[in-house]
């Protein structure tokens, strides 16, 4: 490509000429990131503020080319539809998560796909789309991180608006130059910043990363503003930007669907809305309680501390050690191991409290929590938390978790699946959605964009 750099010639390259019509490992993973995406979409849609921002939305409409807010009665902008739908579906934080990137994609790039894709546009196209944006995403997110999550960047934030851009690249069929274009017009749009975890700007974050994606979609279509195309040059491109990071050509070729993204290291799906940093300690936890602590005769009360054992800094997610509110809970290891611990399961409304229980803050101020970082470092793919209980008898039990319900090494089965779309909407809606999904890749988007 003349003018552009070697590494964003071949990104361009790759993207262009991604077809995974022979990938029904992609191809089945991708309808269940869908499947999930919805699931955790909708189960927000009631949220108070949630549905307030639809209504403002709403009123941001052109004169044709609106496009739906899901689960609202509502319509707006394309971009604005990717914005609500990207914020709407990571509101919960109940949506799937991805190490590599160290943050959630398939909530920017449906929103991204579905604020965009025409009734005719195939199924196989937009299922193709959304696993080059996850590709992309991922492969960034693996070059970047961890030192991009610890720098306090929310890679949700600062990735997506990039794989946005390719999955609609892909889905448009762009030109090289117009796909090196779009990227450059969504990546100097990268921004998110990992304290706003814990506030209603953090699914802001993927709501600003599909709407910039869109909106320099918007641009590319019907402006004739410039954009620098090397965007992933060695000297100033946006990986030496945010990590100093130099890449070549060989080197992303051969990680590109090699496997996939989706499928190794996979996606993260969750049963409860907290944050996915934390799922292996929940799991510990339940584990002890079961096996040990109640075959025992034990209780929440014979407790005397909760030591939670992290690798070196794969706690920076977790950033409440003294959370005061629900919110600020979803992304606390402390509330969600009390949950378990003391209440036997997690309570879903618990998160949406403006303060903690007071036996919580009891448990707090008493120093009955601890962290550690003192296991051993892992792989940036591999996530694993040990949890030691320590009773007022001196009696300690641990266990140690790396491959929790809903990890790419335990995923969650179809009954699992759809139980969690039946909870956020209803077993008449789920069973509908998952029949039409169910013949996928075949046929066109029209049947979905009616049915959301």
């Amino acid at each position: 490509m003349k003018g552009i750099d070697e590494n964003t010639a071949t990104i361009v390259e790759l993207i262009r000429q991604t077809d995974i019509t022979n990938r029904p490992d992609l191809l089945n993973l991708a309808k269940v990131a869908f499947i999930d995406y919805i699931a955790s979409t909708l189960a927000a849609r009631k949220e108070p503020k949630v549905v307030a921002l639809a209504k403002e939305l709403a009123a941001r409409r052109l004169a044709e080319g609106n496009r739906k807010l899901i689960g609202q009665p509502f319509e707006t902008a394309p971009e604005y539809a990717a914005f609500f739908n990207g914020f709407c579906s990571h509101y919960l934080d109940y949506d799937d998560a991805q190490a590599n990137i160290a943050g959630h994609f398939s909530t920017v790039l449906f929103s991204v796909l579905l604020a965009v894709a025409k009734p005719t546009d195939t199924v196989l196209d937009i299922l193709t789309a959304y696993v080059v944006g996850a590709e992309l995403e991922g492969i960034l997110g693996a070059y970047l991180n961890p030192n991009h999550k610890v720098a306090g960047w929310h890679s949700t934030g600062t990735i997506g608006p990039l794989g946005g851009a390719a999955a609609l690249a892909k889905l448009a069929k762009l030109s090289a130059a117009e796909t090196a274009q779009l990227l450059s017009l969504a990546g100097t749009q990268s921004s998110g910043m990992g304290f706003e975890a814990g506030s209603d700007t953090k699914p802001l974050h993927s709501g600003f990363a599909a709407r910039n994606a869109v909106f320099a979609f918007w641009l590319l279509q019907n402006t004739d503003l410039t954009a620098n195309q090397n965007v992933f040059n060695n000297e100033t491109g946006w990986l030496n930007t945010f990590g100093q990071v130099p890449v070549t050509p060989d080197e992303l070729r051969s990680k590109w669907l090699a496997p996939g993204q989706i499928s190794k290291p996979g996606l993260w799906m969750k049963l409860h809305p907290y944050c996915s940093a934390a799922i292996c300690g929940v799991s510990a936890c339940e584990k002890i309680r079961r096996e040990q602590l109640l075959p025992q005769g034990y209780s929440w009360s014979d407790i005397e501390t909760v030591t939670f054992h992290f690798p070196p800094k794969a706690d920076t997610a977790l950033r409440y050690k003294n959370p005061q509110s629900g919110q600020e809970g979803r992304f606390s290891m402390e509330f969600v191991g009390w949950q378990m611990l003391s209440l036997g399961h997690i309570d879903d409304e618990l998160f949406k409290e403006l303060t903690v229980p007071a036996e919580f803050k009891a448990a707090l101020e008493a120093g009955r929590f601890k962290r550690t970082n003192d296991l051993p470092a892992v792989a940036k793919d591999v996530r694993v938390i040990k949890v030691t209980v320590r009773l007022n008898d001196g009696t300690e039990f641990s266990y140690t978790e790396d491959a929790p319900l809903g990890s790419p090494n335990k995923p969650f089965t179809a009954a699992i699946l759809a139980t969690k779309l039946t909870n956020a909407t209803s077993a008449d809606f789920s069973k509908q959605l998952l029949a039409m999904i169910a013949d996928w890749p075949n046929g066109t988007m029209a049947a979905v964009l009616r049915q959301l």
